[in-house]
């Protein structure tokens, strides 16, 4: 079995300082803001953001792919991440030099490395495990294709060869049969929340009419959860459904979002639903934590 290791170029710098801008970005934001919901907000970004970043730099850091007598292996991150590409599934592969064309459904991309699932221009959904564009081998099986930079690309062309994969050339056609509605993983957390949307939209309203929140309430509170403005009861109400309203903004955003990626892979649909649920969720929970603690 032979291995063989990614040409990896300038991406890693770069994405290091990327982080750490996000890092100091955010920080800055959290320092000086003086608001519960957006102080939360900012935390839940700052972590998501460290783990999308340290997830793709371990990813560049150690990306390898190996040829055996029956499989193509990508692998990565002490062998966590791994594809597993059989042979006789391959359908044919070719090369290319320079910038990399496409839209980027999820992943990371600069003008020399492309990292994640990619529609690229006249070869269409393809994972991409490129950590240098100089020397890009697309391989081509039914149902996706996979890009590996390796730094002994000779080599590698070589090891294919010897496997009789032939050199090819294929277009992509844009999937517009889809439909989400019939894929469970995108209707329960779509349902989900709605559900909770609903709640946080309609609690506040059920409640103000039945006279069960006080006639003064707080409306916006510091970092450290104590209130800076209060508020008539009435007030209170209006301004949790109006971020009700905001999330069912959010939602429909995201809703489509979700159908705009279907077309090209359906699970990178999934996401845009999943980041509309977390947000939605915590609202809800700060309305709770509000009515828990002022009621």
């Amino acid at each position: 079995m032979e291995s063989y290791e990614s040409k990896r170029g300038y991406g890693l710098v770069l994405m290091i300082l990327t982080i750490a801008l996000y890092n100091i970005l955010i920080l800055i934001f959290l320092k000086f803001t003086n608001s519960y919901i957006v102080a939360n907000l900012l935390k839940l970004l700052l972590v998501a953001c460290n783990i999308y970043q340290v997830y793709y730099i371990l990813l560049f850091s150690s990306v390898k792919c190996s040829i055996d007598e029956e499989n193509l292996k990508i692998y990565a991150i002490w062998s966590l991440k791994k594809v597993i590409i059989p042979l006789n599934e391959i359908e044919g592969y070719f090369m290319t030099t320079g910038k990399i064309k496409g839209v980027k459904l999820n992943g990371i991309a600069a003008s020399g490395f492309v990292m994640g699932r990619f529609v690229i221009d006249k070869i269409g959904m393809s994972r991409m495990f490129v950590t240098d564009n100089k020397n890009v081998v697309y391989i081509k099986t039914k149902h996706m294709n996979y890009a590996v930079s390796p730094l002994n690309y000779k080599g590698f062309e070589e090891d294919l060869i010897y496997h009789d994969i032939p050199v090819a050339q294929w277009k992509h056609n844009v999937n517009n049969s889809y439909n989400l509605h019939k894929d469970k993983y995108f209707i329960v957390p779509l349902m989900i929340v709605s559900i909770i949307i609903l709640i946080l939209t309609l609690n506040p309203l059920i409640l103000h009419l039945k006279n069960a929140i006080p006639d003064i309430m707080p409306l916006n509170f510091d970092a450290k959860f104590k209130p800076i403005k209060m508020g008539t009861g009435k007030q209170f109400a209006f301004t949790q459904m109006l971020y009700g309203v905001l999330n069912m903004a959010l939602l429909f955003c995201m809703y489509y979002a979700s159908y705009f990626c279907a077309k090209y892979d359906r699970k990178s649909a999934y996401k845009y639903i999943y980041l509309s649920l977390v947000v939605a969720l915590i609202f809800l929970i700060m309305q709770f934590k509000i009515l828990i603690n002022f009621r």
